[in-house]
């Protein structure tokens, strides 16, 4: 009976240490961002530093997240944390980029503007940086 209950408590360890994404807004106006899904986007690297592109079509208005002032906000799956290891490690540079606007996006034409003029916030993080901070990106 012992062995069985070790056995189950053992199953239930999270097999990929850290915890969800966070990101601080340290401004005092609410932002929004985005960032390159690794589940939703099949090419995901192809926005991470250093390739600094945007995609040509507006992500969901569900992958545009907004962000109080002055608050760390979860924008991560709190069930389903991440392998950051592995995922830092597939992208190009290891550096892991978010994007940041301060205003939303809410139609194409505005995000080709966004696109064209580059009228956002940019950070790179590395994968130790990111454990550093536990596991929060901070904007500014």
């Amino acid at each position: 009976m012992i062995t069985i209950i070790v056995s189950l408590a053992s199953s239930c360890n999270d097999k990929n240490p850290g915890k969800p994404l966070y990101i601080r807004n340290n401004s005092d106006q609410t932002v929004y961002c985005w960032y390159a899904h690794w589940i939703y986007d099949k090419n995901y690297k192809n926005y991470h530093y250093p390739d600094t592109i945007l995609p040509a079509s507006q992500p969901s208005p569900y992958d545009i997240r907004s962000l109080i002032p002055n608050r760390a906000s979860s924008v991560g799956s709190v069930s389903r944390i991440p392998n950051w290891e592995k995922i830092f490690s597939e992208l190009p540079a290891g550096k892991f980029s978010v994007y940041f606007f301060t205003e939303r996006p809410e139609m194409q034409e505005e995000w080709d503007l966004v696109r064209k003029n580059y009228n956002l916030y940019r950070k790179d993080i590395t994968y130790q940086e990111f454990v550093d901070n536990d596991w929060t990106i901070d904007y500014p």
